[in-house]
């Protein structure tokens, strides 16, 4: 059976093909360092749960769908709510979807479908994050030398008062 990207697989998600990282400069992170894999999506079996870097911080720099990759407009923005508090701020790695494609990925999806999670329309007032990796956890789990660089991992939605979230509280 063949796998249709932004179907059966999500646009950012990484296949096996693409499962090796270097360091390199990212135009998506404002050209700072960042973690790469090669860009090679349909090469080998997907992995689901782990999302490919460049289409990552591509998808949340340029508001693009997670499910098919294509740009999602201010009428068509919608999300799932998926994050937690740090430093002061609801944090999340998860990018806009199409509200076509938030049906899909309730279809498909094992944590959206058995959680029953709906999405939301696309809040405002958000900032973008840049998640910074380094030290020796990040060469052992990347295999990668940063050689004490920070370096770009994930880019994350940020939002101060998170209006989405009621009762909204810090945990301790």
């Amino acid at each position: 059976m063949t796998l249709v990207i932004g179907k059966d697989v999500p646009w950012n998600a990484m296949w096996s093909g693409e499962d090796r990282n270097e360091i390199r400069p990212c135009k998506y992170a404002g050209n700072k360092l960042a973690l790469w894999s090669p860009f090679n999506p349909g090469e080998g079996r997907p992995i689901f749960a782990k999302p490919h870097h460049v289409r990552q911080r591509r998808s949340i720099a340029e508001m693009r769908c997670t499910v098919c990759g294509e740009r999602t407009s201010d009428g068509d923005r919608w999300w799932f709510p998926f994050g937690d508090f740090r430093d002061g701020w609801w944090v999340s790695t998860e990018s806009p979807v199409h509200f076509r494609c938030a049906e899909i990925a309730q279809a498909a999806c094992p944590t959206i479908g058995r959680g029953q999670v709906r999405p939301i329309r696309f809040p405002g007032g958000h900032t973008i994050l840049s998640a910074m990796v380094g030290g020796p956890e990040t060469d052992r789990d990347f295999g990668v030398k940063t050689n004490g660089r920070a370096i770009v991992g994930h880019l994350k939605l940020a939002w101060r008062k998170p209006w989405f979230l009621e009762p909204a509280k810090e945990s301790a």
